[in-house]
């Protein structure tokens, strides 16, 4: 006689990532979770299911699910709402940078790999782009870059990237970034450059603080429109070198934008 297959149940708080339709009733869900990372389920019925997830598997939604794992795909056995984060979803353009970020963080990680810091990060993002007061190109730019750092992909501010100089002080005149090298050069390597991003010594200071504070204080720096053009320019430009590839939803996030002028 045959042994069962013995089922493991897991229960976690989960953001959603990403979702795509399966078949006529089904959908396969992305989370991600702190103490697994990366976690994908099969939620049977989902879409014709009312009383057990009705309205409840929104993305970018932070979730309580209880997760079941026999062979297989894990499937979803239940989920409730911790925080809807409802704002985000009902403007396009705070809803496009969240699953820019949600594509990015896809991407990058692997299946089941503890990822406290990121999920902390993503959920302290959320928070402050469900805040109607904050500037979703400010939040992003804290994202991106804290990101970055946790990927270990941190771009260098302040020594050359090319020579090695040192660069804690900024001319008053803009600074190069080398996108290729990943940090900023110096006037002699600046010549070098074949791919580069101008930024004002006022918008690298902030770039630095991030850094140097961390997420504890991070989340409370504001930026002048302009200082967050070029903040995003860099890291919307920089961020996907590292991943390999472009993600698609950079282009619907850059048209959103460009639709509001």
């Amino acid at each position: 006689m045959a042994l069962m297959e013995p089922v493991i149940t897991r229960k976690a708080r989960a953001i959603l990532l990403r979702r795509i339709e399966y078949g006529d009733h089904d959908v396969v869900l992305t989370f991600l979770t702190a103490e697994e990372g990366k976690v994908s389920a099969f939620a049977k019925n989902a879409k014709k299911s009312i009383k057990r997830f009705s309205g409840v598997l929104e993305l970018f939604t932070l979730l309580e699910v209880v997760i079941r794992q026999g062979r297989g795909l894990p499937y979803l056995d239940e989920a409730s709402i911790e925080s809807p984060f409802e704002s985000i979803r009902t403007d396009y353009l705070r809803m496009a940078y969240a699953g820019y970020w949600s594509e990015i963080t896809v991407q990058w990680l692997e299946e089941g790999v503890p990822q406290k810091r990121l999920f902390t990060l993503f959920k302290t993002a959320l928070d402050a782009l469900h805040d109607a007061r904050r500037s979703p190109g400010t939040v992003s730019v804290l994202f991106q870059l804290l990101f970055l750092d946790i990927a270990g992909f941190a771009p260098t501010l302040w020594v050359c990237s090319g020579c090695g100089k040192g660069m804690e002080k900024l001319p008053r005149r803009k600074v190069s970034f080398d996108l290729e090298r990943g940090g900023l050069v110096c006037e002699t390597c600046r010549k070098e450059c074949t791919q580069r991003v101008a930024l004002a010594a006022g918008t690298v200071m902030k770039l630095r603080w991030i850094m140097e504070q961390g997420l504890s204080k991070a989340f409370r720096v504001k930026f002048s429109l302009a200082a967050e053009a070029e903040a995003l320019t860099l890291l919307e430009h920089f961020l996907p070198r590292h991943l390999g590839r472009e993600p698609r939803s950079l282009g619907f996030l850059g048209e959103i934008r460009r639709s509001r002028g």
